[in-house]
C-alpha cells in the first residue's frame, strides 16, 4: 500500500512540474478571490477528465491476453522522458500567449482547456501503463492520491506564483527531474509486466 501511495505522488508530481508552472503564472495573471477559485475548478475539470481519459484506455487495455504485451507501454513514458531531456520549449510563453487569446472568455473553461492542451499527451500517456499495471485496489488508492495532489498542485501554484526562484528552478531543472521520473517509470513498468523476462 505504501509503495503505491508512495508511486502515485511520484507519478504525478512527475507529470504536474510543468503544469505548476503555468499555474504560477495563471494566479499572478488572474488575481482575486473569483479567478482563485475559478482556477482551482478549472484545474479540476482538466485533470479529472484527463484522469477518466487515462481510466477508460486503461479499462480497455484489461482484455490484452497477455501481461507482457502491456509492459511495451512502457516505453511510452520513456519516449516522453527522451523527449523532455532533448527538449527546450518555453512552455509558459507559449501557455502566455494562448491566455492573451482567451482573455475574454471563462477562466474555468481557459484553465481546464489550458490544462487538457498542455498535459493531454503526457498524462495520459504516463497514467495509461500504470493503470493498467495495478489491481482495482492500488487504482482506488492511486485515484483518491492523484485527488490529493492536484489540491496541493494548485495551492503550491498559488502561493509560489510570485516567488521568481520557483520560476527559475523549474525552468532550469524542470525538464531533467520529469525525464528522469518518466525514463524510471517506463522501465519500471516494463520490468512489473514481466516483459524483459518474457523476452530473456
Amino acid at each position: 500500500m505504501l509503495k503505491t501511495i508512495l508511486t502515485a505522488i511520484i507519478l504525478y508530481t512527475s507529470t504536474a512540474l510543468d503544469l505548476l508552472v503555468i499555474l504560477m503564472l495563471l494566479f499572478s495573471k488572474y488575481p482575486g478571490r473569483n479567478a482563485r477559485r475559478n482556477i482551482y475548478i478549472g484545474q479540476y475539470i482538466g485533470s479529472l477528465c484527463l484522469i477518466g481519459i487515462s481510466l477508460f484506455f486503461a479499462f480497455v487495455l484489461h482484455y490484452v491476453p497477455q501481461k507482457w504485451l502491456l509492459g511495451l507501454l512502457g516505453l511510452i513514458p520513456i519516449f516522453f522522458g527522451i523527449k523532455y531531456l532533448l527538449s527546450d520549449e518555453d512552455e509558459a510563453a507559449e501557455v502566455n500567449e494562448k491566455l492573451d487569446q482567451r482573455q475574454n472568455k471563462s477562466l474555468v473553461a481557459t484553465v481546464a482547456i489550458t490544462t487538457i492542451a498542455s498535459c493531454g499527451a503526457d498524462n495520459i500517456g504516463l497514467f495509461v501503463p500504470y493503470f493498467v499495471s495495478l489491481t482495482f485496489w492500488q487504482l482506488l488508492v492511486t485515484l483518491v492520491i492523484f485527488i490529493i495532489c492536484i489540491y496541493i498542485l494548485v495551492t503550491l501554484g498559488e502561493k509560489s506564483a510570485h516567488l521568481s526562484f520557483v520560476k527559475v528552478f523549474l525552468a532550469r531543472y524542470g525538464n531533467w527531474i520529469m525525464a528522469l521520473i518518466y525514463i524510471g517509470l517506463g522501465c519500471l513498468i516494463i520490468w512489473e509486466s514481466g516483459t524483459i523476462q518474457h523476452f530473456i
